[in-house]
Order: structure tokens, then sequence, then C-alpha cells
């Protein structure tokens, strides 16, 4: 009769030009639910048809992750059935993979005996997570919600909330095709020219103004990159959808994580 039922925002990375380190949580959950009983995963909603339901599902794996590490030396019992119900889309650039990551470890790190509303223990969860996804800019607002602004400091990860007007609200244009973070971030350049790193900083530091002020008017400008959206959003005209967004009152408008979702503040 246990049960157990973790829910997990989706996220939005980058924000225009914190490529990798700027991310906010979105009202959209994925909920999560492990209960004792024969082994089983069950899906519902998003990626119920591709999604597998043996010991390979992203999620199962997280999930003995964050169990050893509450545990060491031990194993997840196997008399355990998980229920994921997906809200989020997969590959759309809303944080699906870090959504599940992050379920998957706070779930294990639960079963373990840990309290996973505890500071210490959500530390924990955001090393492990990043260390996980390589980067924290959607595994960190997926644990404290909200925008926030992640590093990684001498193999120590380090998130800080931004201030947010309360009435902001975003609306989301979600293709139907998929875009996988992987294949993207391959086709960025390593390099970069002083003065795209200095167009980059100062809207970064703009756009962290812009919503700690409620200056919401500045958006326009503070969401603009040249890192990341020029290549990724050229397949399927981003700029065309960001002008057409501006045009028709939005404050700002960015490609959400790797795309192809373009959001609306």
């Amino acid at each position: 009769g246990e049960r157990l039922i973790l829910s997990v925002p989706a996220t939005s990375a980058n924000m225009g030009p914190g490529f990798d380190c700027f991310g906010f949580a979105v009202d959209v959950r994925n909920e999560l639910i492990v209960e004792r009983g024969t082994f089983a995963i069950e899906i519902e909603g998003e990626g119920r048809e591709e999604l597998p339901r043996d010991e390979t599902n992203a999620i199962y794996d997280a999930v003995r992750a964050g169990f050893e590490a509450a545990r060491p030396g031990m194993k997840l019992p196997k008399d355990l059935r998980f229920t994921s119900v997906n809200r989020i889309p997969p590959a759309r650039g809303l944080g699906s993979s870090s959504a599940a990551l992050v379920s998957g470890l706070a779930c294990g790190l639960a079963l373990g005996g840990m309290d996973v509303d505890a500071p210490r223990t959500k530390q924990i969860l955001l090393n492990l997570a990043s260390d996980i996804e390589g980067h924290p800019d959607n595994v960190a607002p997926a644990i404290y919600g909200g925008f926030q602004i992640s590093i990684n400091d001498d193999n120590q990860w380090i998130t800080q909330r931004v201030s947010c007007p309360k009435d902001v609200q975003t609306v989301l244009f979600i293709p139907k095709f998929q875009s996988l973070t992987a294949e993207t971030r391959a086709q960025l350049s390593p390099t970069l020219p002083i003065a795209d790193a200095v167009h980059n900083i100062a809207r970064a530091g703009l756009l962290v103004n812009a919503f700690a002020t409620g200056n919401l008017e500045l958006l326009r400008y503070a969401t603009q990159d040249v890192i990341h959206q020029p290549i990724r959003g050229k397949p399927f005209g981003l700029d065309g959808l960001i002008d057409a967004a501006l045009k028709a009152g939005a404050q700002g408008c960015f490609m959400s994580g790797a795309g192809p979702t373009v959001l609306a503040v």
C-alpha cells in the first residue's frame, strides 16, 4: 500500500543569451508514481508509444543511481512498480530528459531514506543530475523552480534563483517535429569571436536585470543571442517566429533549450 509520487516541471533553458547556464521552470509537469508490487513500468501521455518499459528506461536507470547514492553498496529493491505520467513533449526543448532524470534520481534518494525537500538533499540531487547531464541549465530549475543561474566551480555545481515578476506568462509554440540536443550541439562552433562573447555577456546581464526589476520591456533586446540560436533555428525560420511574436505584443521571445519549441514572454 505504500506509494511515492514525484512531480517535476518542464524547463526552458538558455533563454537566449544564457547558453548552458540560464533556465526557468514552466507550468507543465510530469509525474512519477512508485508503488510496491511486481516490477513494471507503465507510461501514460507523451512518449507512450516509443519509450521502453523495461530496465533500459531512463527513469529506472536514474532511480537506481539515486538509490545507490543514498545507500552505497545496496541495490534497488525489485518489488517496485513505476507509472510515468508524461505531459512534457519529448525532444522539443522543454527539458523532458532532465525531468525524467531529476524525478528518477529524487525517487531513488527518497527510497533510500533521504528527505528530498531538505536543502542538503537538493544539493546532492543537483550535483548528481548535473554530473550526468553535463550542464545544469535544465536540471536546476527542475529541482528548485523559478529562474535559475547555474555554474560549475571546482567540480561543484552552484545555482542561484533570480527574482521574477509574479504576473509573467509564457506562450509556447511547439512544432510536431523533434530535435535532439546532442545533434544540434554538435553543429555549434567550438570557438567564439570576442564581439559575439561581448554581445551575449551584455544581454545575459540585461536579461537578469529585466526579470529582477520587472522591466520586461527590455526583454526584446535581452533575449537576443548569437551563439546558438542562429544555427539551431535556421532550419525552421526562428527569426520569423520571433519577429511575429514581438509584433503580436510579446515582451521577448527565444528558442527554448535546443528547440524546436519557441517561447514568448
